[in-house]
Order: C-alpha cells, then sequence, then structure tokens
C-alpha cells in the first residue's frame, strides 16, 4: 500500500471534490436546475461605481499616453541617439519589466492595502518616466522604460484586480467599454501631442516624458478617493516571510533574464553578428536554459507590436512631421476606441463572448495583411482604411480573454487568472518588438547592401528621421522602397499573430455570462 502525505492527501481531497462537483453539475445542467445567476452583493453601485470607474480610467489614460505619445517622437529619438536598432528596446524594456512582474504585482495586492499598492506602484512608472526625461543615451532611456514597466505592470494588475473585486460580471464589459473609450482618448492625443512636442525646439521629444507628472497627479488623487476604505487584501493576514516568498522575486528576475536573452539575440542576430556566432547562439542556449529554470521553479511553486512601426512608415516613408504622423494615426486610435465600447455593450446584452473572438481576429489579420498594398504615394484613403479595418479587428476581440477567464474560473481565483492573461499579452508585447525589429532591420540592411554606392549600415545609423540627408537624389527613390519592404515585415509578424489567436480561440468554451442577482446591499456610496 501506497502511504499518502498530508500534503499529497490535500491534493487528491480537492483533485476528487472538484470531479464530484463537476459531476454534479454537469447533472444539474441536463436536468436544466442550474443556477448561473451571479450574487452581486458586496458590490459598488451608484455614485461609489462611478466614482471608481473614473478613478481607473485615469490610470488608463496615463498608461495609454505614455505608450502613444512616444510612438511618433522615436523616429527623432533614433537620430538624436544614433539608434535606430534600439527601436526593439524602447517598446522591449518597458513591455519585459511589465509582463515579468506582472504576478508578483498581482500577488501585491492579494497581500497588502489595496490602495495603497496601487498608489506605490504609480509613483514607480512617474520615477521611470523622469529618468527617460532626463536621458542623455540610449541606455539610460532603456533603462528609464523598464522602471516605467514595473510601474504599468502595477496599475494594470490593479486595474484588473479592483474591477474583479468590485464591479459584478455583467457591468463589467460596460466599465471595461468606458475605460477603452479613454484609453483611445489618450490614444488619439497621444501621437498628436507627442508630435507636436517632439517637432517642438523649445520642448523637445523629452517633454513626452515630463507630461506624465500632472497626469499622474490627477491619477493618484482619484484613486485615494475612490478605494476609501479599499477591498480587504485576499490574503493580508499571511505571515511577513510567507508573503514575501509568494511573491516569487526570483522567478521574476530569472524571467527578465531569460527575456533579455532572446531579445538579444534577436536584435543581433544576422545584423551586429552572424548567427554563427558565439554571442547570438549563446544568449539563445542562456534563453532557453533560463526558461526551462524558470518554469521548474513554477512546477514547485504553482501559487507563483506594430505600433511603433505606423509613425516609421509615415516619417521614413512618406517624409511627414512627427506631429503629422501622430495625426495620421488617428484612425487606428479613434476606431480601436468606438469597436473596443460597441463590442463591450453588445457583450453585456446578450452576454456571449466567443463569436467576437471569431470575428476579431480574422478581421485583425485581414488588416495587418493590407499594409503590402501600402505605398509612398499611397493616398490617405488608403492607409486610414487599412488602419480601420485593423482597428476594427483589435477592438471586437481584445477583451474578450480577460472576459472569459472571469466567467470559467471560480471567484475567488479571478485575480490571478486576470493578471494571468496581462502576463501573456504583456509577453507577446515584449517578444514581439524584438522580433519585429530583427525582421525590419535585417531586411532593411539587405536590401541596402543591393544598393551601388550606398553605405547601408550608415543609412540605418542615421535613424529613420535622418536619412534622407545621406541619400543621393538618384537613390532616394531606392532607399524608401527598401523601408517599404521591410516595414512590411514586420506587419507579416502582426497577421501571423492574428491567424494564431484565431486558431487557438476555436478550443474557447461556449459559456455566458451570468445574470445579476441581487442577495444583499450593494455599496452605493464611499464611507
Amino acid at each position: 500500500m501506497v502511504a499518502i502525505t498530508p500534503l499529497a492527501e490535500n491534493h487528491v481531497t480537492e483533485e476528487a471534490t472538484e470531479k464530484t462537483d463537476g459531476a454534479v453539475r454537469a447533472a444539474a445542467e441536463e436536468a436544466g436546475e442550474v443556477d448561473d445567476s451571479e450574487d452581486t452583493s458586496g458590490y459598488f453601485d451608484g455614485w461609489a461605481l462611478w466614482n471608481l470607474g473614473m478613478a481607473l480610467m485615469g490610470g488608463a489614460f496615463v498608461l495609454s499616453l505614455d505608450n502613444t505619445i512616444l510612438a511618433t517622437a522615436i523616429p527623432r529619438i533614433t537620430s538624436e541617439f544614433n539608434s535606430l536598432n534600439d527601436i526593439g528596446w524602447y517598446a522591449a524594456s518597458y513591455k519585459l519589466t511589465q509582463m515579468a512582474l506582472l504576478p508578483t504585482c498581482g500577488r501585491i495586492y492579494t497581500f497588502y492595502d489595496i490602495r495603497w499598492s496601487y498608489i506605490v506602484l504609480l509613483l514607480i512608472f512617474e520615477l521611470g518616466s523622469i529618468i527617460c526625461a532626463v536621458a542623455r543615451n540610449s541606455t539610460t532611456l532603456i533603462i528609464g522604460r523598464a522602471v516605467a514597466g514595473v510601474g504599468a505592470a502595477g496599475l494594470m494588475s490593479g486595474a484588473a484586480i479592483i474591477i474583479s473585486l468590485t464591479v459584478p460580471l455583467r457591468k463589467r464589459p460596460v466599465l471595461m467599454g468606458l475605460i477603452s473609450i479613454i484609453y483611445g482618448v489618450a490614444s488619439v492625443l497621444g501621437p498628436i501631442i507627442g508630435g507636436a512636442i517632439t517637432d517642438n525646439d523649445t520642448l523637445t521629444w523629452r517633454f513626452c516624458f515630463w507630461v506624465n507628472l500632472p497626469f499622474g497627479a490627477i491619477g493618484l488623487a482619484q484613486i485615494w478617493f475612490a478605494l476609501r476604505p479599499p477591498p480587504a487584501p485576499v490574503k493580508g493576514g499571511l505571515p511577513f516571510k510567507q508573503k514575501i516568498n509568494q511573491l516569487d522575486l526570483l522567478g521574476a528576475t530569472v524571467l527578465i533574464g531569460s527575456v533579455i536573452c532572446l531579445s538579444l539575440a534577436l536584435q543581433w542576430g544576422g545584423i551586429v553578428y552572424p548567427w554563427s556566432d558565439s554571442k547570438v547562439y549563446g544568449c539563445l542556449i542562456g534563453f532557453g536554459l533560463t526558461l526551462i529554470l524558470f518554469l521548474i521553479m513554477q512546477m514547485k511553486n504553482p501559487n507563483s507590436r506594430t505600433t511603433y512601426y505606423w509613425p516609421i512608415y509615415f516619417q521614413s516613408v512618406k517624409n511627414t512631421s512627427a506631429k503629422d504622423s501622430g495625426i495620421n494615426m488617428l484612425p487606428f486610435a479613434i476606431s480601436t476606441m468606438l469597436a473596443t465600447f460597441v463590442a463591450g455593450w453588445i457583450i453585456s446584452k446578450v452576454g456571449y463572448y466567443v463569436p467576437f473572438m471569431w470575428i476579431g481576429a480574422p478581421v485583425l489579420a485581414a488588416g495587418a495583411g493590407l499594409f503590402r498594398l501600402l505605398h509612398a504615394d499611397s493616398p490617405a484613403s488608403s492607409w486610414a482604411g487599412y488602419q480601420i479595418v485593423s482597428a476594427i479587428g483589435y477592438g471586437i476581440c481584445g477583451q474578450v480573454p480577460i472576459l472569459a477567464v472571469q466567467v470559467v474560473v471560480h471567484k475567488e481565483d479571478v485575480p490571478t487568472a486576470c493578471v494571468l492573461v496581462i502576463f501573456f499579452e504583456c509577453l507577446g508585447a515584449t517578444v514581439g518588438p524584438s522580433i519585429a525589429q530583427n525582421l525590419f532591420t535585417d531586411s532593411l540592411l539587405k536590401t541596402l547592401q543591393g544598393i551601388d554606392g550606398l553605405d547601408g549600415a550608415a543609412v540605418v545609423a542615421a535613424g529613420a528621421r535622418e536619412f534622407r540627408r545621406l541619400i543621393p537624389p538618384e537613390l532616394l527613390g531606392q532607399v524608401v522602397g527598401a523601408f517599404e519592404d521591410a516595414l512590411w515585415t514586420t506587419f507579416l509578424l502582426a497577421l501571423a499573430s492574428s491567424a494564431a489567436a484565431l486558431v487557438v480561440s476555436a478550443a474557447m468554451e461556449w459559456r455566458r455570462l451570468p445574470e445579476a442577482k441581487s442577495v444583499g446591499e450593494a455599496r452605493s456610496e464611499p464611507s
């Protein structure tokens, strides 16, 4: 007979209980006796809900403004720092720390005061913005983006957890839609403000980061008054040492090291060094080993994009100013905002969310594929129309994953599930820019090296905006064509990712958002 330890016994008991519960539920569903309604007692309602919503919208505004205001400034930054090959790092360093620390930040909200956790992480985000604003070289800017990513991880996971603890499921798509509108407003304003600031010789691109400070102060004040008093942390009573162990800081560090190895390999491979160079394959080996180590650590401790390339098309291929490239991105920003809100409103009414994934993913893929039809002389109707198609696809399916996990998991597991969804979104956003950068730079260099009388390396080093000063007039058309072809390779990545999302979504369970059922009094006003 095999002896069962207490831990194993608990595991077996839980597993047996889950199987029994599943069998009981299946029998009840067959008999039509399952009550899928949701107990809404204890949730926010009325002014308290709107006040909280406005606070979370303030945080979304800050994050979106930071993401989009930088896009139109990047071509000028690459020219000032001679750092075209660092474009991927400006996004990847931010997303890297954001992705790696999402689980840790999510656990912070389960252990400590939710309001203070949100405020401290917002201040870390602001510190990262200050570092970027005073940066004197590309490395410092990348470090600042990494620090800001830590704060962004806390704001994103905090918003998801706060919503899951305070808002009924049926109302979450609408609130998320409203937040997406604010996010979209900032997305609309960001490129325009960023372009205008970048083109201003007095402000320069550095003010794109300074502007985060007043908006962050407003968001801090909003959350302070909205969460008064805040919901109690789920595991606030654990001993200090146990809290520190469950934060899994070591796991986050290993994961950061793993993704850095991959990013370096993608940045160097075929561009700075040949793929056969020991520096490149050494990084790939390091990535594999540290990833395996991270997975082993997680098994032992179970508690544990193309946005930047549209401005390069406008500024490098169509030779527009930074401000005009921001204006030219309005179709994408506005359409994303509207599509997300409309999709959220429809989901809240009909309750079914899976079809939106099946519709949105192929539309998003089509939008990415249409980029191939763009050239230097393409009219506004073309590039604006293609942006709208991509935006509609993204808006339709963008919020489905985080809604789906809130329906299918137990209530106490919702915060963890939300953070995991955001984690994988950030993982894609971390690795994606590095892959896109490699594809873009490698394709650009190969094409430029085939043009007689041209120093391709000098063109790349000059940056996405200033390369025209180095190009003889008779070669300009060929160089612009090289940028067009290189940009297409980055949009191929978006197309492939969208197609993969469609394939994976076929396995999603067909479920429906539960109807609200009030058993007690909802919180209608802050204390």
